[in-house]
């Protein structure tokens, strides 16, 4: 790793550390048969309102839009697997189902959350 990487690095584990609350991750029994299911449990970072969606993008730009969707950013090291579209997470005993995941290209993904209904 070099200097920025491990500079990326220790902030990220910083934020964990001063911000992450113990968060649970189920795998999706489709995207991963061989974990059963079986809960992994970790510390994240949960933003309940959080999410840039650019919408009528085209050759002429774009209007961005503040669109407030529930995200967990987390390190892929402290989960040990990568995460993937409909695997969920229970945050505070409430389950979200993952729609989208954004690496950062340094080790950390971004997780876009949907507030499963059984939750409401």
């Amino acid at each position: 790793m070099n200097e920025w990487q491990n500079a990326v690095t220790d902030l990220q584990e910083v934020c964990r550390d001063t911000f992450g609350i113990p968060v649970s991750y189920i795998p999706s029994v489709n995207n991963r048969p061989e974990l059963q299911g079986e809960a992994i449990s970790l510390v994240a970072v949960f933003d309940e309102n959080r999410e840039m969606v650019n919408i009528m993008s085209g050759a002429g730009g774009g209007m961005d839009s503040m669109i407030p969707r529930p995200v967990l950013s987390l390190r892929r090291d402290d989960l040990g697997i990568d995460p993937m579209e409909e695997d969920e997470v229970i945050i505070s005993d409430i389950t979200y189902r993952i729609i989208d995941v954004q690496n950062d290209g340094f080790g950390s993904s971004v997780l876009v959350l949907h507030r499963g209904r059984d939750s409401y």
